[in-house]
């Protein structure tokens, strides 16, 4: 923009020069045109200051021919001519420089949502995602919104036991470890990272973006957890340290998601709502259970779906190799009715899928 400004401002004087024109109030007044009209940075405003400038261009000159004892007459036309010239100049460059000031605007508006959402998203999804909504901060969902949502809860197994058995330096590096790997695992599956608590795990698909796929994603990751654990127990076992156990809970549900908390003081993007506490119920029933990895109902009956469909290049859409085993229905907390759950277990490669109905 600031180039072509340039280059127009010198072509226009140029031209008039090579045709013959050679007055400098001319030059004087056009390029005082083109200072009002950037300056302005508003087109009427630009037209305004213009029109003034033009009417005090006409009072110059006539004051000027009346002290030379010109005829004024002779230059009239020449001088009122020149006012069109200078008003449609006025009118370019003032909407370019209208142009200019918007764009201006824009970019810094740009600049503030994006720095505004990595610092709300950064520590809550993986740098994908936050480029995404940097794109796009429409999709982004920050206010309070009803939205249907998979959540998983992911919680160690004996972990009191552990920290009294353990010094606190102890436990606190071992768990880091294990909190920093699931971490990577559910950025990698696109997962919010909702927070931590204590070692519990809570993370859920569906918000900020939207997710279509979000109970595909958030089964995958669950599995993948199971599978990156699986590496860090063999690493503990070999350095003399007790592995951990952990039970992974999955539900989908309507939950609200927005930023909660106190204004100014401490907020967080978080969702609240009955099905979120469904979601920490059923992860408890891993220990009753005893299963590393239960999902509810509501869950499983999009899974059936997906474990249904035929192989495809990526697998995306599709879940292979696992067993979805039919659990007894239970009481929990919160519920009048027993709760139907299933275990999801992943089986060998080449394995066929088990579905119970």
């Amino acid at each position: 923009m600031t180039i072509l400004v340039v280059i127009d401002s010198l072509l226009v004087p140029v031209t008039l020069y090579a045709t013959g024109v050679s007055d400098t109030s001319l030059y004087v007044v056009y390029f005082g045109i083109i200072m009002i009209a950037g300056a302005a940075g508003n087109l009427k405003r630009a037209v305004v200051l213009a029109s003034v400038m033009c009417v005090a261009y006409g009072a110059v000159e006539f004051g000027r021919l009346t002290l030379l004892h010109e005829e004024v007459s002779e230059h009239l036309g020449t001088i009122l001519l020149r006012v069109p010239f200078f008003l449609a100049m006025t009118a370019y460059y003032g909407a370019m420089g209208e142009f200019a000031q918007q764009e201006h605007i824009a970019r810094e508006t740009h600049e503030k949502q994006a720095k505004e959402i990595r610092r709300m998203f950064s520590s809550y999804v993986s740098p994908r995602i936050v480029e995404e909504m940097i794109k796009d901060p429409s999709k982004a969902t920050l206010g309070g919104q009803r939205k249907e949502l998979t959540m998983l809860f992911a919680d160690l197994f004996g972990f009191t036991s552990f920290t009294e058995e353990h010094s606190p330096e102890e436990v606190v590096a071992q768990l880091n470890e294990y909190l920093g790997a699931m971490t990577e695992v559910v950025f990698q599956w696109d997962g919010t990272l909702d927070k931590f608590v204590g070692d519990a795990i809570i993370v859920y698909w569906g918000a900020p973006l939207d997710q279509p796929d979000h109970v595909e994603l958030a089964v995958k990751c669950a599995l993948h957890m199971q599978k990156q654990l699986a590496e860090l127990q063999e690493k503990w076992k070999a350095e003399g340290r007790v592995p951990f156990k952990a039970g992974i809970g999955i539900h989908t549900g309507d939950a609200v998601v927005g930023n909660i908390g106190a204004e100014g003081k401490k907020m967080d993007y978080t969702m609240i709502g009955d099905h979120v506490n469904l979601a920490a119920r059923v992860q408890e029933l891993t220990r009753e259970f005893g299963c590393s990895l239960v999902v509810s109902e509501e869950t499983a009956a999009r899974l059936k779906g997906l474990i249904r469909k035929e192989e495809s290049d990526d697998n995306r859409g599709r879940l292979g190799h696992v067993s979805l085993r039919k659990l007894p229905p239970v009481k929990v907390k919160g519920k009048a009715q027993p709760v139907v759950v299933y275990a999801l277990e992943p089986l060998a490669q080449g394995e066929i899928s088990i579905v119970d109905t």
